[in-house]
């Protein structure tokens, strides 16, 4: 159950600041006020005050994007990060993953937020990761491997219903999540099976820290038609080796199985 919040304006003012980060283009406040529902005189007020703290700013007269105190945010938590840098200096140390594309994300309510992304130059997907990027984790590789370590009545409070697909092959209710997560569970990797887009295919391993919990997933991405068995061996047990060492570094006892 959802509880009230007790700094409505606090919450109206993260409200936009998220609807301007997903909108990935300019929006007018008579937008922002509609696509949020709210009342566009507290709306007005808070972009004024977003403007003053430089976390928004103006395009034209009417129009908002956002600010550029928001990379100093973003600056600060990635420089808290060094599971960002640990996973740039690890990819290198393993050959079998220099040619495809990788990804390191966090799990965030029900989205992955992509931390960390090296998209491969010699086998383009069509698809571009990008630091900042966020995608409904029961379509992605990373999230089916951090949600199959949650109890199943965690998952329901994140997802108490499911997105709307994206492609014909995205999970489509519960029961088909579930399942999909027991495999994940018995098998220790999860797959993407063009879940996110048409064509392309990824594999995700997790990231576990000090206390065991799988605080972060990695995943390689390849052309769908590029997979078989061999490659499949080959890029999940580099995955392994890459989780291995991040989760070495962050004080995990653990190993991949």
């Amino acid at each position: 159950m959802k509880t009230a919040t007790t700094a409505p304006a606090l919450e109206r003012a993260i409200r936009i600041l998220n609807l301007l980060t997903q909108a990935g283009s300019p929006l007018s406040g008579a937008d922002i006020a509609k696509q949020l529902a709210l009342p566009r005189s507290s709306v007005h007020g808070l972009l004024m005050q977003l403007l003053q703290t430089d976390l928004i700013r103006k395009t034209d007269e009417r129009h908002f994007v956002l600010g550029a105190h928001t990379m100093y945010w973003a600056n600060g938590f990635l420089a808290q990060q060094n599971i960002v840098n640990d996973f740039q200096t690890a990819i290198s140390r393993i050959p079998e993953l220099d040619s495809y594309t990788l990804t390191l994300s966090a799990l965030s309510g029900n989205q992955v937020v992509y931390l960390a992304c090296r998209n491969s130059q010699q086998a383009p997907l069509g698809f571009e990761f990008r630091m900042g990027m966020q995608l409904p984790a029961v379509f992605t590789a990373t999230g089916k491997v951090m949600l199959s370590t949650l109890p199943q009545d965690e998952i329901l409070q994140l997802l108490p219903e499911l997105p709307p697909p994206y492609t014909e092959t995205s999970v489509r209710n519960h029961e088909e999540l579930f399942a999909e997560l027991e495999t994940v569970r018995r098998q220790g990797y999860a797959v993407d099976n063009g879940q996110l887009r048409l064509g392309m295919h990824c594999f995700g391993v997790a990231v576990t820290d000090y206390s065991g919990r799988a605080g972060y997933g990695i995943a390689v991405s390849l052309i769908e038609r590029e997979v078989n068995e061999t490659n499949r061996s080959q890029l999940v047990s580099g995955l392994k080796k890459l989780a291995q060492s991040l989760s070495a570094s962050l004080g995990s006892l653990t190993r991949s199985r």
